[in-house]
């Protein structure tokens, strides 16, 4: 028999066992009755009594009468009315069909069932669980009672099985749907989905019309790919000590970027890298590295793509040689050249590099002296041996054979790189030998390139680096060869300052131009005085542009949040931008480099900048799907949770209390992950498994520097939205009509309407055409269909912090049709009568006047439990403006005026008797003392009446000392 007819067999003798309670098992007496019917229904169905548990707690609804569990994940609630009477088969419009509406439902059981069904909504929310099954013991229901967007509980549809005592019960639907491995499987949600959900008939796409849209350039500016390769690609030649010393850039302070950017950006040691694992400063690896004498360790120095290994290695030698020439002997293996993925055996390749890297740079280790050292024993062994005595009476005899006996053991290459190695270890000499560029090889290679560092360092005490990529680091981790051995030294090199790496090639362009060892190349090849014309004029052009002024502090933490980490994709997305904005004397402004991040030159190729609203498979009603998801992460979150991510449950629940599909919301999890969205924590962030990426099993999420900088910056920009239109689905005509005819409007603005191009002249025309509002208009539609209508989805945290940010963006885009008025806390700027996203998305939903706010509990658990009353140097203002900064810094806020931070400190940091007038707080920030403390940084160059406030890079420091407790965040 099967599983089915065996659960099929087990039904019938628990009907049998009961019948005779069928008819009263709904009252108050029977409820033990009841209970026990429902219990055995429930093993039948494969579910294990430590799975369900009839006296689970919820925090704000009591008890659920039975929760189904799996591997500990909430899947199913049962609501069985545990005590007191509870609905029973109706005697008049009884269900005869499978599916009805839950109003349908409400009708045929009267107000005792509609009473239940409210209950078990109230356990579904509290629990993150989407269905409920409703029985009286001999009834059964099961009901989605999370509807899907845009929909109410009472138009959802559910299923009804019949009563079990009854020869007409839907036992096959039944087991097919709550059976515990249909449950699990997705069978149910599967199932309910596709009664309670119909895909868009219509899907209409502009770019089926009118193709892909392309940047149009202007003519190729001279000398702009040589710009980039000479002065940004590579500063490692053999021949660069000049411009390796003068643009080096010896840490990764992120001092120029602000607010949550300069946490998000920080380059921390993977999770995958070992215990133990060192993370250290650009500047600090090479000395460190040096010091490693006659250990005779492996050192594995891994990083981020372009984070500078190659750099370090060079630095390495270049100070070696000029240090420590006569203690250490610096040997490089630069593989670069070398190897392919063809190339698998990596012993030959290996010694014959150090064997050369002898000849090159230590020519004295082949001189006969040395030879004589490093073979000591074997000659000795001669000499003594069966020919003693004819090399006593003919000495000529044992010069020959001694120089023929070195020949033959220098003829081993393995052997004789080794010897040669071990003798200078032996007099005292470091040895440091340096393996890069392996990721380029093979897996064979690399796996065999581990090993000869082992054997090398073994046997000669040499201390062996290998450079590699975190994302090599992990495969061969993942193939399960890289195992790290107890004595090797594994070294996370920190990406550099992106800021600091321009400002110094800039500079070095600017005074080192003519200093440099290419002059002559350059004279031959160029004409030279041309040529430094172009050159400086582009390293002008990047200063002013990513450099000065608050839009190139924007640009470059844009860039930087794309590249994340990745120098080399960082310098490739500048050499891009200035390709397609040229070099206006003016610089490039912050609309038209998000412009070029979303338009390629190259027809098809995919926009650096994700569209966030295309819905999953474009024909489901998810256009706001990827956007939750994504202010979940950067804003519901506990700063903890930030920054080391979430397992996917927790993401896919708090979807589907949206009513989304659980497989939508895997589907999307892992689309962001591919476009850089969203962080998995186990992998490399730049490696072939983020491109691919599929969900595995138990991997853990957060936001990545891309999300949080198109939450922060992006989503408000006017550019920003008006070119997601070219790939947004439109699901109604009428709308589409609309949308297709500005964008063909728009389209002849710039030249050939036929071309489908846009051009950096026509950009500010494309942001000021109805184009956005149009479509601003839609997206706000949209959202009205996916708005969460349940008390019971509002009343949870993570829901309204969530939908507190994404109604600021959507009255931002409804609202681009009011008229500018000034703000009151600053006359400089000038808003929207409603602030810009870009203002709202970061601030706490208190200062927003919300008569409620989640964001009390983040904020109460970073405070200081020693606070009331407590006064720093006479003054209670230093510790209250302190913690004021760090809430205003929490929810998203670099700097604050003394309005800012008066009100901060009534709603969060003091009691309703004890609050503070503005008058005082300010009078204190403009006190000698205010401005003496080292925590606190204070602007006064925007404006003659205002000072902007914020906290130094020290401000943890008196933190601790003022309250004695470590910081929250």
């Amino acid at each position: 028999m099967s599983q089915k007819e065996v659960a099929l067999q087990k039904l019938q003798d628990v009907a049998n066992k009961f019948k005779d309670k069928e008819c009263s098992i709904h009252f108050a007496n029977e409820a033990k009755t009841r209970l026990l019917v429902i219990d055995e229904v429930l093993k039948v169905l494969g579910w294990n009594s430590d799975e369900f548990n009839p006296e689970t707690h919820t925090s704000t609804n009591g008890y659920i009468d039975y929760l189904l569990k799996y591997n500990n994940a909430p899947k199913l609630v049962v609501e069985a009315k545990k005590l007191g009477l509870t609905f029973c088969t109706p005697t008049s419009r009884k269900p005869t069909h499978h599916e009805y509406t839950v109003s349908y439902f409400k009708q045929a059981f009267k107000s005792l069932l509609t009473e239940t069904i409210k209950q078990a909504s109230s356990y579904c929310y509290d629990s993150s669980v989407v269905h409920a099954v409703i029985t009286n013991g001999a009834e059964w229901m099961v009901l989605q009672l999370i509807p899907k967007p845009g929909k109410t509980i009472d138009s959802m549809k559910g299923v009804y099985f019949g009563n079990i005592f009854t020869d007409n019960f839907y036992f096959d639907l039944f087991y097919e749907l709550l059976s515990k491995e249909h449950v699990v499987s997705g069978n149910l949600e599967s199932y309910l989905s596709e009664i309670n959900y119909v895909p868009s008939p219509v899907c209409k796409i502009l770019k089926s019309d009118f193709g892909n849209l392309k940047w149009r350039t202007y003519e190729k500016e001279r000398y702009l790919d040589e710009f980039y390769r000479t002065f940004f690609d590579e500063i490692t030649n053999s021949n660069q000590k000049k411009m390796l010393e003068y643009c080096f850039v010896s840490d990764s302070k992120l001092d120029q970027y602000r607010g949550d950017l300069k946490r998000i950006l920080r380059d921390t040691p993977p999770n995958f890298l070992p215990l133990g694992t060192e993370d250290m400063e650009p500047g600090e690896g090479a000395a460190s590295i040096i010091e490693e004498k006659g250990s005779g360790k492996v050192v594995l120095i891994t990083g981020s793509v372009g984070c500078g290994k190659t750099t370090l290695v060079k630095k390495v030698l270049n100070e070696t040689k000029q240090f420590h020439k006569t203690t250490t002997v610096p040997i490089l293996v630069d593989l670069i050249n070398d190897v392919s993925r063809n190339v698998r055996q990596a012993k030959d390749v290996i010694f014959k590099r150090i064997n050369e890297s002898f000849i090159n740079e230590f020519p004295e280790i082949h001189h006969l002296d040395s030879l004589k050292s490093t073979y000591r024993a074997e000659l000795n062994a001669l000499k003594n041996g069966a020919y003693k005595s004819v090399f006593e009476r003919e000495p000529e005899k044992y010069i020959e054979k001694e120089a023929e006996e070195l020949q033959r053991l220098k003829s081993d290459n393995e052997n004789f790189v080794i010897r040669s190695l071990k003798n200078q270890t032996s007099q005292n000499s470091s040895v440091i030998l340096i393996i890069d560029n392996v990721d380029r090889a093979s897996e064979d290679f690399q796996e065999e390139t581990y090993v000869i560092a082992h054997k090398l360092s073994k046997e000669s005490g040499a201390t062996v680096i290998i450079t590699m990529r975190e994302f090599t680091y992990f495969k061969n981790k993942d193939k399960g060869w890289l195992d790290v051995r107890s004595g090797d030294r594994v070294i996370h090199l920190k990406a550099p300052d992106f800021s600091k790496l321009i400002a110094k090639r800039i500079k070095y362009i600017e005074n080192h131009f003519d200093d440099d060892f290419r002059t002559k190349e350059w004279r031959r090849n160029y004409n030279y005085n041309e040529f430094k014309s172009f050159c400086v004029k582009y390293a002008s052009v990047v200063r002013l542009s990513l450099q000065q002024g608050l839009s190139g502090q924007r640009v470059l933490e844009t860039l930087s949040c794309i590249s994340w980490h990745n120098i080399r994709l960082f310098h490739d997305l500048l050499r891009q931008i200035h390709k397609q904005l040229g070099s206006s004397v003016s610089g490039w402004k912050y609309e038209e480099v998000i412009a070029a991040l979303m338009v390629s030159q190259e027809d098809g190729q995919a926009s650096i900048l994700p569209n966030l609203f295309i819905p999953y498979q474009n024909v489901n009603q998810a256009y706001y799907l990827k956007l939750r998801i994504l202010l979940f992460l950067n804003y519901s979150l506990k700063p903890n949770e930030r920054t080391h991510g979430i397992p996917l449950n927790r993401i896919v629940c708090f979807t589907q209390m949206y009513g989304y599909r659980g497989s939508w919301s895997i589907a999307v999890v892992e689309e962001c992950v591919r476009q850089r969205l969203v962080e998995c924590v186990e992998i490399p962030t730049d490696g072939d498994d983020v491109v691919s990426f599929n969900i595995t099993d138990g991997e853990t999420f957060k936001i990545s520097p891309l999300g949080s900088i198109i939450l922060q910056e992006i989503l408000s920009e006017q550019i920003y939205l008006s070119l997601l239109a070219p790939d947004l689905p439109f699901h109604d005509i009428e709308s589409y009509k609309k949308i297709k005819q500005e964008y063909a409007e728009v389209l002849t603005y710039m030249g050939d309407s036929t071309q489908n191009e846009i051009l950096k002249d026509g950009i500010d025309l494309l942001s000021t055409s109805k184009l956005p509002k149009e479509l601003g208009w839609y997206l706000s539609e949209q959202y009205k269909l996916e708005n969460i209508t349940s008390v019971g989805a509002n009343a949870l945290s993570e829901i309204r912090l969530t939908e507190d940010k994404l109604q600021s963006f959507i009255y931002s885009i409804k609202s681009r049709q009011k008229t500018l008025t000034p703000k009151i806390n600053n006359p400089n700027q000038y808003t929207f009568e409603l602030p810009e996203f870009s203002d709202t998305i970061s601030a706490a939903p208190t200062i927003n006047n919300r008569d409620t706010s989640i964001e009390v509990e983040l904020i109460k658990e970073i405070l200081p439990e020693k606070l009331d009353n407590l006064k720093v140097d006479k003054s209670e203002f230093v510790p209250l403006v302190l913690c004021a900064l760090v809430v205003r810094k929490l929810i998203g806020f670099e700097s604050s005026f003394g309005v800012d931070i008066t009100q901060t400190i009534n709603d969060h940091l003091v009691d309703e008797g004890n609050k503070k007038e503005s008058t005082n707080v300010s009078r204190s920030l403009r006190s000698t003392k205010f401005k003496l403390l080292p925590w606190l940084l204070i602007r006064e160059d925007l404006h003659p009446k205002f000072k902007s406030f914020s906290l130094n890079d020290n401000w943890q420091s008196y933190w601790r000392k003022y309250f004695n407790e470590e910081p929250k965040i």
